[in-house]
């Protein structure tokens, strides 16, 4: 039911003995337990009025003020008495060409104290600039407020005038401005999990730090206003200094506990319509279009990676099989002239002699080519991009270090993420990289290796998922590889020992001239080991494996709660990102060192000897 009251009466809740109120066409029917009426003020505008029991349903206070469901529900907080001259400015049009605009055109509805004054007016007038097409509703205790013009009533009893530019208000019963919070934030919370709830704290005090931490409680985040002074201020300066002691009970489970979002005032309007689009995600889901662009940025430098190095490893292996292969054939025409079975001007005496000449000329072409393209250092550099990228793309999985909450106030984490991969893929395109092609990446999100099994590469990552899927996930890469490396080393020392001890019975059975061969075996096999520095990388690896089992250590025997302080995640980030790439960045140095020294010695082997070229593929 609706009444339509005079300016000057005082909105209480209507009294036993007072005639029922007749109704109107346009007030839905409401429960006998909540009572509303239509107001008219001064300008014109008129607002519903509902005044509910103590116990009140939330939704049924909602159906009572005929609210539409709306996309999202933005809690005015605070205060704007005592600003000067220019953050009141900043925050007028912030709340007229950010808040009020953004509510037009999502449907958000607006909840704040309702009040003809300070913040609660810029608000109203904000909206009122807009047309009036958001639903403004003030909720506040009747015993406090009155129709009557003016900031305060003439009477003496501190009421103060509803705004009339709010097109709802809820009348609580109680005789404090903080009667109101506890409906206030019910009403905030009435449609459930399905529409998100956002605060926006400006300014503050004592009464509006019980308000901010209910909304903590609710588990829903906080804007807080950096610039505009009070509690704001505050709440700004200890989430930034991320203070280990906050003396403050209050305050310490707001920052600690809560999840606020620091902005600037007098940033671009557009950065806050950007920092409510974020704040409405589910943490779990961060931006799949700026992942997405990152893990095919890692795919397109890990697939370039992968065809150098088989480019490489093929021109590698070549020449050296073909300098095996023409020491075998010089042997075997040596023999044959020993023996005196030689071929003469015969036509397989020829061939023996043109395949004898031409494997050095293979060997110099193939060396020549393979230092001319350069496949190795384009393979290593690649590699090293590919790494880089991956790391970043993990502490923003983590929102850890640069990407955490505390580090991306004043630039988003997609931006930090999309700069990041700029700055590495232009220090690689200055590098021998840029001059081969870098194709583009079609295939699945992530690639192949990219990330562990069961991991989509996309979703947020929690501590003790990221302890799972990354830390954990290299812990065994680098066991497996140790084992490997193990196996490879000693299955060559084996190859080794047996080529020398094939050279002591050629010798034996006075097939001396054969020693040649298994001395070029032998000398190939432990140049291999020396260029793969197999047993350096074996130790690297352990160290790397050891590292990472004492982050996984240190992290699980951490308490609950330290597991939950902030800092303590991105030790655990920061450290396993650290020690991944400063293997990486060991085994770049070394290549390069290594494809140095191949280069080397392949050009010394070619002015030494037309056959004994030994040159060899170095895998990672």
């Amino acid at each position: 039911m609706t009444v339509q009251s005079s300016q000057d009466e005082v909105l209480a809740p209507p009294q036993d003995d007072l005639p029922a109120p007749p109704t109107t066409q346009d007030t839905p029917p409401l429960e006998t337990s909540l009572t509303s009426r239509q107001i008219t003020f001064a300008n014109k505008n008129s607002a519903l009025v509902v005044t509910p029991p103590p116990e009140a349903d939330p939704a049924d206070i909602a159906a009572a003020l005929g609210l539409r469901e709306p996309s999202m529900v933005l809690l005015l907080l605070g205060e704007a008495e005592g600003l000067d001259e220019i953050t009141e400015a900043y925050l007028k049009q912030l709340l007229s060409r950010g808040i009020a605009r953004t509510a037009a055109i999502t449907e958000t509805l607006i909840i704040d104290g309702g009040r003809d004054s300070g913040l609660m007016a810029m608000m109203g007038k904000g909206v009122a600039d807009r047309g009036r097409k958001s639903q403004l509703v003030g909720v506040a205790p009747a015993r406090m407020v009155t129709e009557a013009a003016g900031s305060e009533s003439t009477d003496g009893t501190g009421r103060e005038s509803l705004d009339p530019n709010h097109s709802h208000f809820v009348l609580t019963d109680g005789s404090e401005w903080s009667d109101a919070t506890e409906t206030m934030i019910r009403l905030a919370g009435a449609w459930g999990p399905a529409v998100p709830v956002i605060a926006v704290l400006v300014n503050g005090a004592d009464e509006t730090k019980a308000q901010v931490i209910e909304v903590v409680r609710c588990n829903w985040p906080v804007i807080v206003l950096k610039g505009s002074d009070g509690l704001a201020d505050r709440l700004a300066e200890l989430r930034q200094d991320r203070s280990a002691f906050i003396l403050d009970p209050d305050l310490a489970e707001i920052v600690i506990d809560g999840n606020l979002a620091i902005f600037s005032l007098g940033s671009a309007i557009n950065a806050f319509e950007r920092l409510l689009e974020k704040l409405t995600w589910p943490k779990e889901n961060l931006s799949m279009e700026t992942l997405e662009l990152a893990w095919k940025t890692f795919a397109m430098y890990d697939a370039n990676a992968n065809r150098q190095q088989q480019s490489y490893g093929h021109s590698q292996f070549w020449a050296l099989a073909l300098g095996i292969f023409g020491t075998l054939l010089v042997l075997i025409q040596k023999q044959l002239e020993l023996s005196g079975r030689a071929f003469d001007q015969s036509f397989a005496d020829n061939v023996l002699k043109f395949v004898i000449l031409l494997v050095p000329i293979s060997i110099t072409f193939i060396v020549a080519a393979s230092n001319r393209f350069n496949a190795g250092t384009k393979w290593i550099l690649s590699r090293a991009g590919a790494e880089s990228i991956k790391k970043e793309i993990y502490r923003y999985r983590a929102q850890a270090e640069i990407y955490s909450d505390s580090g991306t106030q004043d630039v988003s984490r997609e931006l930090k993420l999309t700069r990041k991969i700029e700055t590495i893929s232009s220090k690689l395109m200055q590098t021998e990289v840029n001059t081969s092609a870098i194709r583009d990446y079609t295939g699945p999100i992530p690639p192949k290796y990219g990330a562990a099994e069961g991991d989509n590469g996309l979703d947020y990552l929690s501590p003790d998922r990221y302890l799972k899927l990354r830390l954990q996930d290299q812990l065994t890469y680098y066991r497996r590889k140790t084992a490997d490396l193990e196996s490879q080393l000693h299955r060559l020392q084996w190859i080794i020992y047996l080529a020398g001890a094939a050279g002591t019975l050629l010798v034996a059975l006075e097939f001396e001239l054969w020693i040649a061969l298994t001395t070029t075996v032998a000398t190939g096999l432990t140049t291999f080991l020396q260029y793969q520095k197999v047993e350096e990388k074996l130790m690297r690896y352990n160290q790397t494996a050891t590292d990472l089992m004492n982050v996984q250590n240190w992290w699980l025997a951490l308490s609950a709660e330290e597991q939950a302080n902030p800092d303590n995640i991105d030790k655990l980030v920061g450290q396993t990102e650290t020690t991944i790439h400063s293997e990486h960045a060991t085994w770049v140095q070394e290549m390069q060192d290594a494809l140095a020294e191949m280069r080397a010695e392949q050009t010394k082997d070619e002015s030494d000897s037309s056959t004994d070229h030994r040159v060899f593929a170095v895998k990672r």
